[in-house]
């Protein structure tokens, strides 16, 4: 079946982890924040509740050529899905892009007019029906889970192109709840310290791959556990974290015992108090499959800074990973694959980035380039908003003993 994914803001690293987890499809549309894949056979929702950067998935269930057919199609969809529930059926329409911009914003803009054409004639059928709109030209996630279109009613989404539009239905939408406890439910959560987003965590990890059942899973640099708690929902078994900071190393424990207490996961994380480069004291030599980590991104910035200090303390930061990296060569299993976040500075209207590639190379790191999305000069995808001073940069790695 074709299938879609509607992604979240960071697009092309939700791109390269749909890439990483469903493996290899034939692309049908990718265009904006939309990919729509040929030949899919999985099960959407447990896709859906794995993926960090997806907001919607579903499956396309016809074409038409104009929007009279889309009227018509519209229409019979919803007594052919829900042709036994005799209560008023719920329906919204949402318009993403499917490739011609000139047709997405026209079909936007008669969206709604559209959908009281889908509703009169349900009417003329002698069935009751109820049109659900937003203020935006799709329905949000916690639009399609509030007024329960999933379960007791549709959304559809239209994705217009050159020669007709395809019409889709939403089978899945990111549990906004969940991810909002994840996320600020932690009973440990350092704000001045920075803390990796359990989104971006949970993308990282699948980026990685690995086997949850047999892999061991290392976050060098754990922050208050964030790549932990999320490799236990993932159904890691095996996991380790370390921190040099006393502070960061029990506000670990505290969060994955949270984590354990509250989904029922039988996982007990093994957590250190130790710097990077001191994990073989406590580590077997081969013993790590899969390293996902966040590096210590630097010092707060006040947007006052000079681009040669920025230069200078991005340099002093490449001297630090690069330790931590040659420390990794002893307790690393030949294959191993590294995912790790590196801090690339915004000055002037231009970014710093660390030269660690090289670096990392001379350990026997080999870069696993992400293929078919956008990367910046280093090959990394990069994580962040227009208003950062601090973005994230994302390089995945395999180690070659």
């Amino acid at each position: 079946m074709d299938a879609f994914f509607i992604l979240g803001t960071q697009r092309d690293i939700a791109r390269a982890e749909i890439q990483a987890v469903v493996g290899d499809v034939t692309t049908v549309v990718d265009a904006d924040d939309v990919l729509i894949v040929g030949g899919f056979s999985g099960n959407l929702s447990a896709q859906q509740s794995r993926l960090g950067g997806v907001i919607k998935t579903g499956v396309i269930h016809a074409s038409v050529a104009d929007q009279d057919e889309l009227v018509l199609v519209l229409s019979s969809l919803i007594t052919t899905v829900r042709p036994t529930d005799d209560a008023k059926m719920k329906f919204g329409i949402s318009v993403y892009s499917g490739g011609h911009r000139g047709k997405l914003t026209a079909l936007r803009m008669q969206a709604e007019r559209i959908g009281l054409r889908v509703k009169n004639n349900l009417k003329q059928q002698g069935r009751s029906s109820r049109l659900v709109t937003s203020k935006i030209p799709v329905l949000s996630s916690v639009i399609v889970t509030k007024q329960k279109l999933l379960s007791g009613g549709i959304e559809f989404c239209l994705f217009p192109q050159a020669e007709g539009i395809l019409i889709g239905i939403t089978e899945s939408v990111q549990d906004f709840e969940e991810w909002g406890a994840r996320d600020y439910g932690r009973p440990e959560r350092h704000t001045k310290r920075g803390m990796l987003p359990p989104k971006l965590a949970r993308t990282m990890i699948n980026l990685a791959g690995g086997n949850p059942d047999k892999d061991t899973l290392l976050d060098p640099f754990c922050g208050v556990g964030t790549v932990l708690t999320e490799a236990m929902a993932l159904g890691f078994k095996k996991l380790i974290g370390s921190d040099i900071d006393p502070i960061a190393s029990e506000a670990t424990r505290v969060n994955v015992a949270w984590e354990a207490e509250r989904t029922g996961v039988l996982v007990e994380p093994r957590v250190l108090q130790t710097k990077a480069e001191a994990l073989g004291t406590f580590l077997a030599p081969g013993s790590v499959d899969l390293i996902v980590t966040e590096v210590f991104l630097g010092k707060p910035r006040t947007g006052n800074e000079d681009r040669v200090a920025l230069e200078k303390q991005l340099d002093q930061l490449v001297e630090m990973y690069t330790e931590s990296f040659r420390a990794f060569t002893s307790i690393l299993t030949d294959g191993a694959r590294v995912v790790i976040a590196l801090p690339a500075y915004v000055v002037d209207g231009s970014v710093v980035e660390p030269r660690f590639v090289e670096r990392a190379q001379l350990f026997g790191f080999e870069q696993d380039v992400f293929k078919g999305v956008e990367t910046t000069r280093f090959g990394a995808l990069r994580y962040g908003r227009e208003d950062q001073l601090v973005l994230r940069d994302i390089y995945r790695f395999v180690y070659k003993k």
